[in-house]
């Protein structure tokens, strides 16, 4: 499937005990991370960290203003100190309606995803039949992105950068339509440990300009 252009996702594991000063320097280095963002034409980015394995990780999700293509030399390259690496895009939702998306509240998730059913959970959403969308777009869902990354040696994960609308509402999860849609592509999924759907990542940076 096409997705629209200029979107990217980066993962970055850190050694042991690096997590609190990888917080530590996005927060001291955000003015810099800032103009060195607006400078490459980055219009969007945020910054989420999550233990996956034992390890703390980043996850940052970027957009680029049209035509420009410089993401990749600033995550990919030595403007941080971490290593990043690209994700795979396997999802989009955009809305439906011409509307102004000024406001929203923008989130990061994660859950685990079985390496052998990681087509068929992209099928499913290639194929996601228009109730489902029309559904999200009704419980405030406006933008949303998932891609998929992983570890050395380890799980596959889909991280979703969300922007919504208002709260959301839990008749949604009521609704049979709705509820057979979450039970179909949550075969293919697996939980952090603990957790029973999606868990929220810790958000580390905002780009602000």
């Amino acid at each position: 499937m096409e997705y629209a252009k200029g979107k990217h996702a980066y993962m970055a594991v850190l050694h042991a005990e690096e997590g609190e000063q990888a917080v530590s320097w996005l927060r001291e280095k955000e003015g810099r991370m800032n103009q060195e963002c607006l400078e490459a034409g980055i219009c969007n980015c945020r910054i989420y960290i999550q233990e996956l394995e034992g390890k703390d990780c980043l996850f940052a999700y970027v957009e680029e203003e049209a035509g420009r293509k410089q993401a990749e030399s600033l995550f990919l390259g030595k403007a941080t100190p971490f290593s990043w690496h690209e994700a795979r895009q396997v999802y989009e939702f955009k809305s439906p309606a011409e509307e102004d998306l000024t406001g929203l509240s923008a989130r990061g998730i994660i859950i685990g995803v079985k390496r052998d059913y990681l087509e068929e959970y992209v099928r499913l959403h290639d194929e996601q039949p228009q109730v489902i969308r029309d559904l999200c777009y009704e419980n405030g869902f406006r933008r949303s992105s998932i891609f998929v990354t992983g570890l050395e040696g380890g799980g596959l994960y889909l991280t979703q950068f969300v922007e919504c609308r208002g709260e959301e509402n839990p008749a949604l999860y009521e609704n049979e339509t709705y509820k057979e849609w979450l039970k179909v592509t949550g075969e293919c999924q697996a939980p952090l440990p603990g957790e029973h759907f999606w868990k929220e990542m810790k958000p580390v940076y905002e780009l602000e300009g």
